[in-house]
């Protein structure tokens, strides 16, 4: 089956907030594209002047739906923020399929990259060594693409990309093996120093503190479980909304958000040649950490984010006594943050992330004093 034929047959995910602009633009390549299954996955109003930019984008995608499909909504009734909404949605698609594309309201998509994550889907889906495909390549003048139509790397991107259920349930929002993983220096060996430190800071605090992101637990998904990505010769995606006051996630430099934004969009010729070997491409891992991780963290830095750690570490051991005394934490929470029920049905391991970094060290002393008085 070729382009356009309308029988397209891979679960199509499209994830929305409040962005009505760059959704329709997002949107039309899934409607050309027509496929039999949409899945739509949108997060509840952050404040009640979000409620009417939230429905609207919702009302768009459902009065523009205009060809025969199975559509299915995942729509959050309250604001669950990045860190909760995305993993919970993409849980949700996987309890119905084994493989799924997913696009953000910011990604706009050549028709060919639906085509070309079909087929790596297809191809590679019985390879553990694989664990997603990437519709992003920021560096198409890397040295291997001049002889392949894809590489295998270490840094595939989510800027428009496509799993597996296989890949996703090893996926952990709250990266509990870090710790182990850390000492190892598992992930040293591919990075480069720059790479390291920026990760050892990121996952130390992802694993001690409230943390809105869930893209970076990704990336440690794919090291720790030893799977590359698929990123492909041409860039068959553009990111329409970095930059854009209303985005989620904000490049963190105008220079990245210039070289983001300016890599040509460009389709790519189907079917691929595919590599004999599996084997991550170092060059162009090298190339595309030397672009993104660039600020040279110092030793007096590194002091500073090591005796932070050291805080929130303690303070989390605290909390995790804390949180085996159900009625001492649940009345804080409920005090504090006037949680309903569902708030307070989390697992044991999860409760204390509604807390901010600030108020668990607040939390824990509170509490090592509660235990002091105690006595």
């Amino acid at each position: 089956m070729g382009m356009n034929d309308n029988s397209f047959d891979v679960p199509v995910v499209m994830i929305v907030y409040k962005r009505l602009d760059v959704t329709k633009e997002a949107f039309e390549p899934i409607r050309k594209l027509r496929p039999k299954k949409l899945y739509i996955i949108s997060d509840g109003p952050r404040e009640h002047k979000d409620k009417k930019a939230v429905a609207e984008v919702r009302q768009y995608l459902d009065s523009h739906i205009d060809w025969d499909c199975k559509v299915y909504r995942n729509y959050a009734e309250k604001n669950m923020g990045l860190r909760y909404r995305m993993p919970s949605g993409m849980a949700w698609v996987f309890e119905k399929e084994d493989r799924a594309i997913f696009i953000e309201d910011d990604i706009k998509a050549d028709q060919s990259f639906f085509y070309f994550c079909r087929d790596m889907l297809e191809h590679y889906a019985r390879d553990e060594r694989i664990g997603m495909i990437s519709g992003n390549n920021l560096y198409p003048e890397a040295k291997i693409f001049k002889t392949e139509d894809i590489c295998f790397s270490s840094f595939a991107t989510i800027w428009g990309w496509a799993t597996w259920k296989r890949a996703w349930k090893k996926y952990d929002v709250n990266i509990r093996r870090w710790p182990e993983l850390k000492k190892k220096k598992k992930f040293k060996k591919f990075m480069t120093p720059n790479t390291w430190r920026f990760f050892s800071i990121v996952f130390d605090d992802l694993q001690y503190h409230w943390y809105r992101t869930w893209g970076y637990q990704w990336n440690f998904n794919m090291w720790a479980n030893d799977m590359l990505g698929i990123v492909p010769k041409c860039n068959l995606i553009k990111n329409i909304g970095m930059g854009n006051e209303m985005a989620e996630h904000p490049a963190d430099t105008q220079e990245k958000i210039d070289h983001v934004s300016g890599v040509e969009l460009k389709g790519i010729k189907l079917p691929i040649n595919y590599p004999k070997h599996v084997k991550r491409d170092a060059d162009y891992d090298v190339m595309f950490q030397n672009g993104f991780f660039t600020e040279k963290i110092g030793i007096f830095k590194r002091i500073k984010y090591a005796i932070r750690a050291a805080k929130y570490e303690k303070a989390y051991a605290t909390i995790k006594e804390m949180e085996k005394d159900d009625e001492y934490f649940n009345n804080i929470l409920q005090d504090k943050y006037k949680l309903d029920k569902e708030g307070l049905k989390l697992n044991p391991g999860d409760r204390y992330k509604l807390i901010s970094p600030k108020e668990m060290c607040k939390s824990a002393k509170k509490y090592e004093n509660y235990l002091r008085k105690k006595k």
